[in-house]
């Protein structure tokens, strides 16, 4: 059973959320950011909103939101026209001062390129008060960029009206048809990378140019990622379904290794879809699209996810991962070919919800393992507890 502990109305528009494991979460809207505290129930309180009209009239809605530097930085990456995802730039905001601190150009050997997705260095990353260095993707790019310039100072706001650009420290274009949509890291650092065509590529820590492993895809699009901090799963979500997939295999000398650090051939397991029953499907709404499917977060070794959540239209959908991930769970006994698990929970609300997410793992409450669920619609967030109570 889910039990919700509070709701607190915000300030219309929400777009997306951008949880901290520390003081604060960040609901991100059309004009601003609004800061939010961190409970151990949730996340409550008005806080302070930051208004994007305050500093930079041109300023468009983020398509991300990226924390850094202990949480006292976001970067905020906006497309650079209506109905693309793909970005020339982003703003660095210093959340204490509530101001746009820089902005950045995304270049490489002096000419402008644009990204589609950022993402922090790794699961923790965004902890580390000293981080300057994040990664990006675009259709066939795949990088790491500093925010340090070449000798070895922070940049800041120059008094022209030249953005300062972002230092390309590693990476590689590739030949056309990569096709890159989405990716998420590990706690080490490897990165998972969704395609167009269904693909998901795994790349080490140490090579952004090859692949280790590429899992072939069913054919659909994935529209995002995610990966478990030790990297031994990858949740991948298409329009209709999310795929869970393993990575551990054994390398000819019977040793057990991840997808990221070798290569898996067909050693590849099946993976296992996690769906929607017909009438859910038709219950959560018009716009029935899976979204953003990601695990709950932990940021240190030896810790366990606990439960997926994947947003569609008006319901949060949550998984138990100890479950799916079994492969005597009793929703496979009887199928053959594929195996698909359709035991959920759903948190409904009355509109659709734009996202969805578990706070970090320290918010964990002492009645359940778990940290409380955040779910964002236009209009409100709320917060659940993962409570087995009845």
């Amino acid at each position: 059973m889910l039990e919700e502990f509070e709701e607190e109305a915000a300030e219309a528009g929400i777009q997306s959320l951008a949880l901290g494991a520390l003081d604060n979460s960040f609901l991100v809207s059309g004009s601003g950011i609004q800061v939010v505290k961190n409970f151990s129930h949730g996340v409550h309180g008005k806080g302070v909103s930051v208004k994007f009209s305050d500093h930079h009239s041109s300023y468009s809605t983020p398509k991300k939101a990226l924390l850094m530097k202990a949480e006292t930085n976001m970067l905020l990456m906006s497309p650079a026209s209506t109905g693309k995802p793909h970005a020339t730039g982003l703003h660095q905001l210093d959340i204490e001062t509530g101001k746009v601190v820089t902005e950045w150009k995304f270049e490489k050997d002096g000419t402008d390129i644009t990204m589609r997705d950022i993402t922090n260095d790794n699961k923790g990353a965004q902890m580390d008060p000293s981080g300057s260095t994040f990664l990006g993707l675009d259709d066939n790019r795949l990088c790491q960029w500093d925010m340090r310039d070449r000798r070895g100072m922070v940049q800041n706001m120059t008094s022209t009206m030249e953005s300062p650009v972002l230092n390309w420290t590693q990476g590689h274009q590739f030949s056309r048809g990569t096709n890159f949509q989405c990716f998420a890291t590990t706690g080490d650092g490897s990165v998972a990378v969704g395609s167009l065509d269904g693909k998901i590529r795994l790349y080490s820590k140490t090579s952004m140019r090859m692949a280790k492993t590429a899992f072939p895809g069913l054919g659909s699009p994935i529209t995002h990622v995610d990966v478990t901090f030790d990297g031994k799963w990858i949740l991948g979500t298409t329009d209709t379904y999310l795929v869970l997939i393993c990575t551990i295999f054994k390398d000819k000398d019977g040793k057990e290794k991840t997808g990221f650090s070798g290569r898996m051939g067909n050693r590849i397991a099946a993976p296992r879809l996690l769906k929607l029953t017909p009438l859910d499907s038709h219950l959560a709404g018009s716009n029935n699209k899976f979204r953003g499917g990601q695990f709950s977060w932990v940021t240190e070794n030896g810790k366990q996810e606990r439960h997926l959540v994947a947003t569609v239209g008006k319901f949060s959908v949550i998984w138990d991962f100890q479950q799916v991930k079994k492969s005597k769970h009793e929703c496979y006994q009887n199928q053959e070919g594929l195996k698909s698990c359709y035991c959920y929970k759903v948190v409904l609300k009355d509109e659709s919800i734009v996202d969805s997410r578990f706070m970090h793992e320290k918010f964990a409450m002492s009645d359940s393992p778990e940290a409380p669920l955040v779910v964002a619609t236009p209009m409100k967030v709320s917060s659940f507890s993962m409570s087995n109570r009845h």
